[in-house]
């Protein structure tokens, strides 16, 4: 009798082996039996050019071959507020089944912690998050002309920080620098981007900015670098950078264990590098699904190839590790977020910056590949002028035109402020 039962026991246990063994395919069936009859879009909040817009259509190359029925990603720019309006619709419009991600300025997903009147009502503890590329590390430079080359030269003299605004990070930085570390930052806003910013340093405009990324400096204006034209006086991360053993984090300036926390606060959003995210509720066995491609991509030699042609730097962090990192800053101390909130909100240390444009009449002697640089005479000097497809209002024989449609010969009006600074109009016959 008693071995009747093992042997029904032991039966019974090997047909519920048979079952469990038989459960993980059958899911993974079910996951990709959805997708391959489906589109993945990659919603990508701000325009076409730019970090964000470049690490989301890379990430849409690959990632498909190694999602379970392999479906295609269709790459969608939604630009507006920030990043705020890509937020709004992956949280409250995109259908919750896995087939949008998104990515956009990781800042945004705190607003409702820094500015709580303006920000979109999405907790992004409950989104679903996939995983990211990088993580960044902020640094603040100062052009070598400057004199600036160390945090204790930062405060003992008066510096000028370029900015496009109170709100971005060549604002919010000075502003902490000047609170804690008792720097003497002037916060120079009025700067259309960073470009413009970057320009003016190389004109001795200002001393510098705050809030570029360690991998845009490598990407964009390696020689910077290499040839000594910038000096890195700070790094904002959670981590220093390899190459920058010696110059000092962001979170070594607290005197305190409050201060910490809210530096600690405004660091750790740099560590989420470029995070790709979903709506909340996605079904658990695609979110396994998108999480283990979103990895197994970030070590595909096809992407890895592609990111290093491209110059674009991969240190990828799981998506476990991304949604660990978003509840921990979320659940900062409310006293110490106050404390951010008086930072963020004060208008100290700003001015407006002064413009002084003028016009030329002049043959255009260059341009570049893309038009965003036009080169010509001015009072005897070989000069060029930046060009915004956005900023610069371009009129060719009358009519409206892109920039691209700039060309070598043409005889133009060009309203600009000098020397390596954007144009405000360009009307060429």
């Amino acid at each position: 009798m008693i071995s009747s039962i093992k042997t029904l026991a032991i039966s019974a246990l090997g047909a519920s082996v048979i079952v469990l063994g038989a459960a993980a395919p059958a899911s993974a069936d079910a996951v990709a039996d959805f997708y391959k009859t489906k589109k993945m879009t990659i919603l990508i909040g701000s325009t076409v050019g730019g970090g964000y817009n470049q690490y989301g259509r890379l990430l849409g190359r690959h990632m498909g071959r190694h999602i379970p029925g392999q479906p295609d990603f269709i790459p969608k720019n939604m630009p507006g507020a920030g990043g705020r309006r890509a937020l709004d619709y992956v949280g409250h419009v995109a259908p919750r089944d896995g087939t949008v991600l998104g990515i956009l300025v990781r800042s945004t997903f705190f607003d409702k912690l820094m500015y709580p009147k303006k920000a979109i009502d999405v907790d992004p503890t409950k989104l679903t998050w996939i995983g990211s590329a990088n993580k960044e590390v902020g640094t603040c430079i100062a052009w070598h002309e400057s004199g600036f080359k160390t945090m204790d030269d930062i405060r003992k003299l008066v510096s000028t920080m370029g900015s496009s605004g109170p709100a971005s990070s060549g604002s919010i930085f000075p502003k902490i620098l000047n609170e804690v570390a008792g720097a003497k930052m002037r916060i120079i806003l009025g700067y259309p981007g960073s470009t413009q910013v970057h320009l003016a340093m190389e004109r001795n405009e200002v001393s510098g900015r705050c809030g570029m990324g360690w991998d845009s400096l490598m990407a964009r204006y390696r020689s910077w670098y290499f040839d000594k034209k910038v000096n890195i006086f700070l790094q904002i991360s959670l981590h220093k950078h390899p190459n920058l053993p010696d110059v000092p984090l962001l979170l070594d300036l607290a005197q305190n264990d409050k201060e910490r926390q809210m530096l600690f606060f405004f660091s750790a959003p740099n560590d989420m590098g470029r995070p790709y995210f979903g709506p909340p509720e996605i079904p658990g066995d695609r979110v396994k699904a998108l999480r283990a491609a979103f990895m197994d991509t970030m070590k595909d030699p096809k992407f890895l190839a592609e990111a290093k042609k491209l110059n674009v730097t991969v240190n990828p962090l799981s998506g476990a590790d991304v949604t660990a990192l978003v509840k921990q800053v979320w659940n900062t101390p409310k006293d110490v977020v106050a404390m951010a909130q008086a930072v963020l909100a004060s208008k100290k240390g700003f001015e407006q910056r002064k413009t002084n444009y003028r016009t030329v009449q002049a043959k255009l002697s260059k341009t570049n590949k893309k038009g965003s640089k036009i080169y010509f005479m001015d009072k005897s000097k070989k000069v060029y002028a930046a060009i915004s497809g956005r900023r610069t209002k371009i009129k060719i024989a009358g009519e409206k035109a892109k920039r691209m449609a700039l060309k070598a010969g043409m005889e133009c009006a060009v309203t600009y402020e000098g020397h390596k600074t954007l144009a405000k109009t360009v009307v060429c016959k």
